[in-house]
């Protein structure tokens, strides 16, 4: 796994890449299918709960994010873009857990009709899968709201938390299918 830069614009996008010592179309399924997403997506510390995935244009993603001291902040969303083996595009929003919007735990003041867009784009490498997250405010007015500037930061490093996980498990999975071709 090779790290490389990060971009953080200040207005309204945090994008974080990495390379990983995996195929693409490895990289694609633990990104699509629920037996693999629960074991890596999240920040360090988090376990994903009640996860379900249909991974194609107008499918859902939620789940639940449980933190160490058991709190749970529950997500919910559609896939707006699925190219095989190229590039995920998702919004997310935070819902209650009968999948109702609610606030942010830790921003009472973002708006509840702002939603977080992921874009994450993978491409091939000379060691495997560049991988390219990057998370958006839409609506793209509601990035200027304090909330959502708060937010960004914290929003680049959870991806970088995200993609330590995923190398940890892209790791795991790949020694199980064998070696790569």
């Amino acid at each position: 796994m090779q790290r490389s830069g990060s971009d953080v614009s200040p207005l309204y996008s945090a994008t974080v890449t990495r390379v990983f010592a995996a195929p693409r179309d490895l990289v694609f399924e633990v990104w699509t299918k629920a037996e693999h997403f629960p074991r890596w997506f999240g920040p360090h510390g988090a376990e994903i709960v009640a996860c379900e995935i249909d991974a194609r244009p107008g499918g859902i993603l939620r789940f639940g994010h449980r933190a160490p001291d058991g709190f749970t902040l529950f997500m919910k969303g559609t896939f707006g873009e699925v190219v095989a083996k190229e590039r995920l595009v998702f919004t997310l929003s935070i819902v209650d857990e009968h999948g109702q919007p609610a606030a942010h735990p830790m921003f009472p003041d973002w708006p509840r009709d702002v939603a977080v867009e992921t874009t994450v784009m993978l491409a091939d490498a000379a060691d495997g899968t560049h991988v390219t997250i990057a998370h958006s405010i839409v609506p793209a007015e509601a990035a200027a709201h304090p909330a959502t500037q708060r937010w960004l930061p914290l929003a680049r490093k959870g991806a970088m938390q995200v993609l330590d996980r995923l190398g940890e498990h892209l790791s795991l999975a790949a020694a199980a299918k064998g070696p790569m071709t």
